[in-house]
């Protein structure tokens, strides 16, 4: 199916969603699939050996609605189940979601048809979340925007993503990993497949303390910090060694020893800035005011850095923002210093 906008019918969609112990939430993600205004799926629930009511729950839905196709099996993780459900998927498109989410009755309509006009791969949107934060969740637009912002967090929200069937297939999730397989899998296909995100919310992302990725903190950026190493390679092979601490340094929001290091650091955040894309720039941009703050300590050689770098990213600069960097430059201020927490707690209790 390699041009959705030639395809003689509409698509079939076979939509993914792994379940484990998710009794409180299920319902609402079940419902908002059966909801969509694209008639033309199947929806493949496997359930991973959940040891609370989630079964009970697929089975009342699935003797209800014969779109539903119920899968029980033992407890393997959840990339074991994702690629459970995609072999067992006959669609031409694969749409994954989460058991915890929600998502808007429009998605599959507008993400097919986005998919057609655009001859993008795999699909993603922007999202509201909801339950311990409320907050609109950015993705950048375009496939080089995707590329770049993958250096530093996941760039497509993996509920969120259709993609197509043949591309799922070939490309299993690795279930050695027990957390951001999603982030493998993405910087594995990027430098393969076009990606692009709808700048629609069409999902809503729900956030509690019970999630994989906060539960594994930890194990979380590990997992990060070897597929960003192998991916970074792909992407700039000629990469030296210095230049991929500098960035990781960024990506993992760790202060700098030097100001030549942080130099490489400014330089590599100005060429991963160059897209179209406005909002892309802007986060690079404040990337590097956190750079600079995070290593306030090598003094007003840090601001002086800052300020000569800022003006490439071609966006405004934050003055408030800049005051704040002097500030902490001229007081070389250290992250967990004493002074540092203490203004810290000054902030906290003055808002």
């Amino acid at each position: 199916m390699a041009d959705l906008a030639a395809s003689p019918g509409p698509p079939l969609i076979s939509v993914v969603m792994p379940v484990y112990n998710a009794e409180s939430y299920i319902a609402d993600a079940i419902n908002s699939i059966l909801a969509q205004t694209y008639p033309h799926f199947e929806f493949i629930i496997i359930d991973d050996g959940s040891t609370d009511g989630s079964p009970g729950i697929v089975r009342e839905f699935a003797a209800r609605n014969a779109r539903i196709r119920p899968i029980f099996a033992e407890h393997g993780g959840a990339y074991h189940s994702r690629n459970t459900g995609i072999a067992a998927a006959h669609g031409e498109l694969i749409a994954y979601m989460d058991a915890d989410d929600v998502a808007l009755p429009d998605r599959f309509a507008r993400q097919v048809e986005w998919m057609g006009e655009t001859g993008v791969d795999i699909c993603g949107s922007c999202t509201k979340s909801f339950g311990d934060q409320d907050c609109l969740g950015w993705f950048p637009e375009s496939h080089v925007a995707i590329c770049h912002e993958l250096v530093f967090r996941n760039a497509l929200l993996h509920p969120t993503v259709m993609l197509r069937a043949d591309i799922a297939r070939t490309h299993s999730y690795d279930e050695t990993l027990l957390t951001m397989g999603d982030y493998e899998m993405w910087t594995r296909l990027a430098p393969l497949y076009r990606m692009g995100n709808m700048p629609n919310v069409l999902h809503k992302y729900r956030g509690h303390a019970r999630q994989t990725h906060v539960v594994m903190y930890s194990i979380a950026i590990e997992n990060m910090r070897k597929s960003r190493s192998r991916y970074l390679q792909a992407l700039f092979p000629a990469m030296a060694e210095a230049d991929y601490a500098a960035v990781a340094h960024v990506a993992e929001k760790a202060s700098f020893a030097s100001l030549a290091d942080l130099e490489r650091a400014g330089t590599w955040l100005v060429r991963l800035a160059q897209t179209p894309d406005a909002f892309l720039r802007r986060r690079m941009s404040d990337r590097w005011r956190a750079a600079c703050q995070q290593s306030a300590y090598l003094g007003l050689g840090c601001y002086r850095l800052y300020r000569e770098i800022a003006p490439q990213f071609g966006v405004a600069t934050d003055e408030k923002a800049c005051k704040k960097l002097r500030f902490f430059c001229a007081l070389r201020l250290k992250r967990g210093s004493r002074l540092s927490r203490l203004l810290k707690h000054i902030r906290n209790v003055t808002r």
